[in-house]
């Protein structure tokens, strides 16, 4: 009895500490967050929290904003390009890294997260020297290789984890019913892993279209992101414009990651999951 009550015990320290870091964690993440927001619709022509007024000017002076606009459209071009780039190479990775045997394959694929584990600035400066070593000059191409790099091992373990779900034997029953290699993987293969080509390619977009360390040092003359006008903006004057793009980034990701909620289906994956379990029990 007295080691049921001590069991009790430390499970209800573990949870209120577990309830207490997640509630610091989401204070610390939400608060600056929720002080943007507000902050963008000010009257004033400064920043200022709590906002001395409500107004829209600054996101009309954002639609006008030809500088501004340029930099989107540029990040939109960078970021839609490094997730298909992320994609095809993500796809082609997670095959022999999940189903194939040979030696290395486990360090091959903690190998994939080495570009998240280097920091931003060191990546950077690594590629340009690298760019500089090989004569090639810093542009669109360079930018986007680039941003498929660190992209990359987002949709490489996402494929992965949804590949490792994939019965072969649905593949193999495929196969004998007279369908080819392509066909399979087409109509069988691809379809289940959907869940998680939506997740990876959503990642990748957002830490594309938001990267600014990376971006700055690989970048060419007339490729401006907008995370760089913004950094712009910041060093110049700290203009309440920024505010505005800030949230407007902000409520984009989120839609984003809804979306990309709705495709990926996460209560099928889960349910198919636990039915998967509950056949080997």
């Amino acid at each position: 009895m007295k080691i049921d009550r001590l069991q009790l015990l430390a499970d209800w320290l573990t949870g209120a500490v577990l309830a207490a870091v997640a509630a610091i964690t989401g204070t610390l993440l939400f608060l600056p967050t929720i002080v943007v927001i507000m902050a963008s619709f000010t009257s004033t022509a400064y920043l200022s929290f709590p906002p001395a007024g409500f107004s829209l000017r600054w996101y009309e002076r954002l639609l006008a904003s030809a500088e501004i606009l340029r930099a989107a459209r540029m990040s939109l071009i960078v970021a839609v390009l490094a997730t298909l780039g992320a994609l095809v190479l993500g796809l082609l990775a997670a095959f022999p890294l999940v189903r194939g045997r040979f030696r290395g394959r486990d360090a091959l694929l903690t190998f994939t997260l080495a570009p998240l584990m280097l920091p931003s600035i060191v990546l950077g400066i690594a590629l340009l020297f690298f760019f500089g070593f090989m004569s090639v000059r810093l542009s669109l191409a360079t930018l986007v290789l680039s941003h498929v790099l660190i992209t990359f091992p987002y949709v490489a373990r996402t494929c992965a984890a949804a590949l490792v779900q994939v019965d072969t034997v649905v593949e193999e029953a495929a196969a004998n019913l007279g369908a080819s290699a392509w066909q399979t993987l087409r109509y069988v293969t691809l379809p289940l892993l959907a869940p998680g080509l939506a997740v990876g390619a959503g990642f990748a977009f957002i830490e594309s279209f938001d990267n600014l360390a990376l971006s700055i040092f690989v970048a060419g003359q007339r490729q401006e992101t907008l995370p760089m006008r913004l950094f712009q903006l910041l060093v110049s004057d700290i203009d309440p414009v920024v505010a505005a793009v800030s949230t407007t980034m902000i409520a984009g990701s989120l839609l984003l990651l809804l979306v990309v909620a709705k495709l990926a289906g996460f209560r099928q994956v889960v349910r198919a999951v636990g039915d998967r379990r509950a056949r080997v029990a």
